[in-house]
């Protein structure tokens, strides 16, 4: 039995009382500092939320210098073998978070970006959350056939990603429709592997709209 390893990473606090919890999870080869920058152009949107961005637990394994949830380049059965243990990893950082802040148990959202996605969307459909939001990522593993919570999700994508194929996003939203509360996608002509100012504008307005406090 694998044992749960410690999430760590940049935080950005709310000015005031944290009522809600935004958690960015960075890509393959990435880290937390990352994506928490976003948080200096949401937060004055955002009221009461606190953003974190924990780094991946193994360092990658292709970049010395950054982080993994998971290791992409080995076999199916294994990636998915160690994407369930990132999501043990994750469910028990939530957990320590919600009890941190003393917020409602479902108050936050997931943000992920590529491989971030990819392990949001795999926690989203086995935990009650306020909200997904995923930029350039895709679905992997296997949809659970009965849903015992039924998340809101935004996709966001670009048609010109040549690392995660547009195509990824589609089929996870194909996957996601029947399954889910609520989804939506975004594409954007001319985006590569990469979040644009009209991504960040609708991944704020989502996560704005559905703050539970």
């Amino acid at each position: 039995m694998n044992t749960i390893r410690k999430l760590e990473g940049p935080i950005v606090k709310s000015a005031g009382t944290t009522k809600g919890i935004v958690i960015f999870l960075h890509g393959w080869g990435s880290d937390g500092n990352d994506l928490i920058q976003i948080a200096d152009i949401w937060k004055n949107e955002l009221q009461q939320t606190t953003f974190i961005a924990p780094n991946g637990p193994e360092v990658c394994t292709e970049n010395s210098l950054g982080r993994q949830w998971f290791n992409i380049m080995t076999e199916e059965n294994v990636m998915l073998r160690e994407l369930n243990r990132a999501y043990l990893d994750l469910k028990e950082f939530i957990n320590i978070k919600v009890k941190e802040y003393n917020i409602e148990s479902n108050n936050y959202f997931l943000v992920g970006f590529s491989q971030g996605t990819m392990l949001a969307l795999y926690t989203a459909i086995r935990e009650k959350m306020s909200g997904v939001v995923g930029y350039s990522g895709a679905f992997i593993g296997k949809i659970i056939d009965t849903l015992e919570h039924r998340n809101d999700f935004l996709l966001i994508h670009g048609n010109e990603d040549k690392v995660v194929p547009v195509t990824r996003m589609y089929n996870a939203h194909e996957i996601l429709k029947d399954k889910v509360n609520y989804i939506d996608t975004k594409v954007y002509n001319s985006l590569e592997h990469s979040i644009n100012d009209q991504g960040l504008k609708a991944g704020c307005s989502f996560i704005q709209k559905r703050l539970n406090f």
